[in-house]
């Protein structure tokens, strides 16, 4: 059994572009963005999503789990 282990993600300020790692588009410059570090199976992964790719994936959360594949998502609508 592969035990995985995830920091709670934090609110950052892109200082620089990063790809959002559930829908692939641009973190721009100025935008926040949730950032956490997860460890599956012995790989350490950072991962990047917009505040609404993070909380469209934790709406359907079971347990404060869910899975999806990198860079293949859609991404949600934005939330003011």
């Amino acid at each position: 059994m592969t035990t995985m282990y995830c920091t709670p993600p934090e609110t950052r300020t892109a200082r620089k572009q990063h790809r959002c790692t559930y829908c692939a588009t641009t973190i721009e410059v100025g935008e926040k963005y949730q950032r956490w570090m997860s460890v599956d199976d012995g790989k350490a992964i950072t991962n990047k999503m917009h505040t609404e790719c993070l909380a469209f994936l934790e709406e359907d959360a079971y347990g404060g789990y869910f899975e999806y594949i990198p860079y293949e998502g859609e991404r949600p609508p934005m939330t003011k």
